[in-house]
């Protein structure tokens, strides 16, 4: 049952990833809020992310099945900590199996240095700016 959650919990953050590639803007504001959102999926692979700061609603139906999700639903609710971790909990439930309870936090910086999106490259920029210069000039031979 716990690599079943582990890999639910993984599925969750890989959604937050989704809404930041639809809606870089829109996510990090409800993400960096410090009030309460939700994520909710139905069964038409219909995601909304909403809060204080708006909602982002997008069919995710595509990415659901192209990462093997079979959902029924997902119903999260997302509540920030001051340490900078997101506190989580909520169901998932599968079309073959019955609905599976969780809790659990992520960390919102790596969450955001680890995405793709245009907030989440430009946050990666600000971590270590010179990261990219520094690697350029060690493969042209540059020492510093």
């Amino acid at each position: 049952m716990s690599e079943i959650k582990t890999e639910i919990k993984i599925q969750i953050i890989k959604l937050i990833e989704i809404a930041y590639s639809k809606n870089d803007g829109l996510t990090g504001k409800l993400l960096a809020s410090s009030g309460r959102f939700s994520l909710a999926v139905d069964d038409t692979g219909v995601m909304t992310l909403s809060g204080k700061a708006g909602a982002v609603k997008m069919n995710v139906s595509k990415e659901m099945s192209d990462m093997g999700l079979d959902f029924r639903y997902a119903s999260l609710y997302f509540a920030p900590r001051n340490n900078g971790d997101i506190r989580y909990t909520g169901s998932v439930g599968f079309k073959d199996y019955a609905s599976i309870s969780i809790s659990s936090s992520l960390n919102i910086e790596e969450l955001i240095l680890r995405c793709s999106g245009l907030l989440c490259i430009a946050a990666r920029l600000l971590k270590n700016p010179f990261s990219k210069v520094d690697a350029s000039l060690k493969a042209h031979g540059v020492s510093q």
